[in-house]
């Protein structure tokens, strides 16, 4: 099943976006190094969320546009501008499968863990393509599903009462060759592979910052509360935090993720 619009606009606006999103500013910077932003360039950042790596970009001198599906976000991006002291970025409320902007309007597409998440990948990856200028620069980060969020998202589909089509996972992004299909037109394409360090106190520590401000998680978990069944919600929770710890020592969540660097 494919969530509707209006259900996708609903999960990303409950939560505490921002605080889960605060260790997302290196991966923007490292993701706009290997692109070599140069100012001046126009720059869309697709699925901008609270405006992290949009607002990267602005600093670097860029020409700037950030659209989301999800209004919330669009209004923290705008306060996170303003806090950042810049001005210029042209926020939109828009979705990446229709994107509002003519053929090769941009020199760089970016997304940080963004699109990935656009139920109907093929739309998302040719509108991506189709907004990026002859011989212009898309790069983006993904999830790939061997690796930390991958893992845990085995788990959280185990216990989901709205299970989505395995066909649109967002997990394809962050396998390459699935990632090569979903990109038509693109002459050149590279891939990377970072880490974001996530300091945390416990398995257990996060498995509640996740129920409480990770606005799917919540949804999940309230879905299960409604079932009445604390057996189950242990079950999950144990699973969760067993699998979280794979990949935590030292008090340190290692998040793997993958870089996708294309030419068009």
């Amino acid at each position: 099943m494919i969530a509707s619009k209006d259900e996708v606009k609903e999960v990303w606006s409950r939560g505490d976006y921002r605080s889960r999103g605060q260790f997302f500013p290196p991966v923007s910077a490292y993701l706009t190094r290997l692109l070599n932003l140069q100012a001046e360039e126009s720059v869309l950042d697709v699925a901008c969320g609270y405006g992290n790596t949009a607002i990267t970009a602005r600093m670097m001198g860029a020409k700037v546009s950030g659209i989301d599906i999800t209004p919330k976000h669009i209004a923290l991006a705008k306060e996170e501008e303003k806090i950042a002291g810049i001005s210029g970025i042209e926020w939109e409320e828009a979705d990446v499968e229709d994107l509002p902007f003519a053929d090769e309007s941009f020199d760089v597409v970016l997304s940080t863990f963004g699109h990935i998440f656009a139920p109907h990948q093929g739309l998302a990856g040719k509108e991506m393509v189709r907004v990026l200028k002859k011989g212009g620069r898309l790069g983006f980060t993904s999830w790939p599903p061997e690796l930390a969020v991958g893992k845990l998202s085995e788990v959280v589909s185990r216990y989901n009462p709205f299970p989505a089509s395995e066909a649109f996972s967002p997990y394809n992004w962050g396998i390459p060759e699935k990632v090569k299909q979903l990109l038509p037109g693109i002459e050149e394409m590279y891939f990377e592979r970072d880490t974001i360090n996530i300091p945390i106190l416990s398995p257990n520590h996060y498995w509640h910052d996740t129920i409480t401000k990770a606005g799917f998680m919540i949804q999940v978990f309230e879905a299960l509360q409604k079932q009445n069944d604390e057996e189950k919600i242990e079950l999950f929770r144990r699973e969760y935090t067993k699998t979280l710890a794979q990949f935590t020592s030292d008090n340190v969540l290692r998040m793997g993720y993958l870089v996708v660097m294309a030419k068009k």
